[in-house]
């Protein structure tokens, strides 16, 4: 009897012992999975609307035309001047004949309007040097508006004829020869008014270029030089229609 007793004892430990450790177990939490939040895709901003620029780009025709615009004023100015001086030497065709007669009214009317205002009425080769003087000026601080304009930042320090070059000495004393023998193909039978004689009108004429050279050099510095270069090819190519109109005719 005893001993049943002590079986069904053990038996009830062993339930006992069985349900304890299913309790321990399932007290233990399950382990769960880290949650990753789902990726939701990015809406891309709105385009904007597009700004439509209104300003001529840089790189046009028409904007280079605007920033060049005084340039070609002088450049044009002192081409028609020295054509002015070539009437004199060189023939020339209808064309070139009504146009230089028109320039020659307008220059002559605005240059004695100032020379009647002083009471000084200088010498005709002189008259000459100071509107070519004024053109290459000209040139000059067309030069500079349309490098400042560009965006190219212009040298601080400029000596005296810094950007000087031999291809542009040379074009300075190519007009200065044309000037010279412009009015008159005897240019030693020169005189300034019966005063100071042809010598007098020679260095006055030099260093009236001179100034007007240095003028554009200093506004224009390199610049200047360039549109000098193409003053030259101007005047060629005007020489070559006036001949192709010549024989045209």
């Amino acid at each position: 009897m005893a001993h049943l007793l002590l079986e069904d004892h053990d038996d009830r430990d062993d339930q006992d012992g069985e349900e304890g450790g299913i309790e321990e177990a399932s007290t233990v939490p399950p382990a769960t999975e880290p949650r990753t939040r789902p990726r939701v895709p990015k809406s891309k901003p709105p385009n904007p609307s597009p700004v439509t620029n209104t300003a001529r780009p840089a790189g046009s025709l028409g904007g280079w035309l605007l920033r060049e615009s005084i340039a070609l004023l002088g450049m044009a100015g002192a081409a028609l001047t020295v054509f002015s001086q070539l009437a004199w030497t060189v023939p020339l065709s209808r064309p070139f004949i009504d146009i230089l007669g028109w320039w020659m009214t307008v220059t002559s009317n605005f240059w004695l309007t100032h020379y009647d205002t002083i009471g000084f009425y200088p010498h005709t080769h002189l008259q000459a040097a100071i509107a070519l003087a004024a053109f290459l000026a000209l040139i000059g601080l067309g030069a500079r508006i349309s490098t400042i304009v560009s965006g190219t930042p212009l040298q601080r320090r400029w000596g005296f004829l810094d950007g000087m070059t031999w291809p542009s000495l040379a074009i300075m004393g190519v007009l200065a020869i044309i000037f010279l023998l412009g009015h008159d193909p005897e240019a030693s039978t020169a005189s300034y008014d019966g005063a100071g004689g042809k010598e007098t009108v020679k260095y006055l004429f030099a260093i009236i270029l001179t100034v007007g050279y240095a003028a554009g050099d200093y506004l224009g510095q390199r610049g200047f030089h360039v549109r000098l270069y193409r003053l030259a090819v101007l005047l060629i190519l005007g020489l070559g229609l006036n001949q192709w109109l010549l024989s045209s005719y």
